[in-house]
């Protein structure tokens, strides 16, 4: 998007806000907006919530993934109401299952054989957000935590970890919504959220695979006590920022050579860690990014 910029005074210069955001925030002349510098760019950005919204949306199959799809898309870019319209009452019945069960303020409030209405009925508050976001982080501590125990003990915590990760998909989408709102920072935040869902899935798929049964060496032990601390560091950083605790994390990085020799021990769980230390990697970069953006 580009904007010209016109003389306003002898020291000053203007440019028009783009009027669907100017919208979509209830913006009136006379209000004031944010406006931060991050090197050459210039971030702009409203105090106040997007204004409610709705959406009208036709399925076309009841494939539930296809279904929960369209419910998450209309969910997470924080739309207030949405009318599915649908030619099969089996839709309606995988529209009332995921309501229910994956997506905080979302309730049914209408329905029939041909359409549903489905509506927010609460508000995200933004001071929840950061209190949220830390819960998540504590989630993927403790998911990360108890599959190092069942690693090494083989102790009854599978479901646990499980259940932790249906509860870290609600919350990431929840966080996901509250920036569609309008969070300042969205940016770097939305990607962190990514991050943190991507990661508690990777338990949720090596459960799935069954690889967590495999045998399990000494030196992938080593790795995942490496791997556990590492995360832990990470979380430090975002709580507390500390540039020299970044540059430790970074030094004391898994290296490649190290997960050749771990891949002659279990080759599945070694590959399942790469990707772990992976998104390790890019959600630190986006913490990085976001003390920048709070300057």
């Amino acid at each position: 998007m580009k904007r010209k910029v016109v003389s306003q005074g002898p020291s000053s210069m203007m440019v028009s806000l783009p009027i669907k955001w100017v919208k979509e925030f209830g913006i009136k002349k006379g209000d004031e907006v944010d406006i931060s510098e991050v090197g050459q760019e210039l971030l702009i950005s409203s105090n106040k919530r997007k204004t409610g919204n709705k959406i009208i949306i036709n399925l076309e199959s009841d494939n539930p993934l296809y279904v929960y799809r369209h419910l998450q898309a209309v969910y997470v870019n924080g739309y207030d109401e949405v009318e599915f319209k649908y030619s099969s009452t089996k839709i309606a019945n995988i529209l009332q299952e995921y309501t229910t069960g994956s997506f905080i303020g979302f309730e049914l409030i209408s329905q029939d054989n041909e359409s549903c209405i489905i509506k927010s009925l609460s508000t995200e508050k933004e001071e929840e957000f950061e209190i949220i976001l830390k819960r998540v982080f504590q989630g993927i501590l403790q998911m990360d935590e108890l599959f190092y125990n069942f690693l090494r003990k083989k102790n009854n915590s599978i479901d646990l970890i499980l259940n932790l990760e249906k509860i870290n998909n609600r919350q990431t989408m929840y966080l996901q919504r509250i920036i569609s709102k309008g969070k300042v920072g969205g940016e770097f935040l939305y990607a962190m959220s990514i991050f943190l869902e991507k990661l508690a899935n990777e338990y949720k798929f090596i459960i799935h695979n069954n690889a967590h049964n495999e045998k399990v060496g000494k030196k992938i032990l080593k790795y995942y006590s490496r791997l556990h601390n590492q995360m832990e560091n990470i979380y430090d950083v975002f709580t507390n920022y500390d540039s020299k605790a970044v540059a430790k994390i970074v030094l004391e990085d898994i290296r490649v050579e190290e997960f050749r020799v771990l891949f002659k021990e279990n080759y599945y769980l070694t590959y399942a860690f790469m990707k772990i230390t992976d998104l390790l990697r890019s959600l630190l970069f986006q913490i990085v990014k976001l003390e920048f953006v709070k300057k």
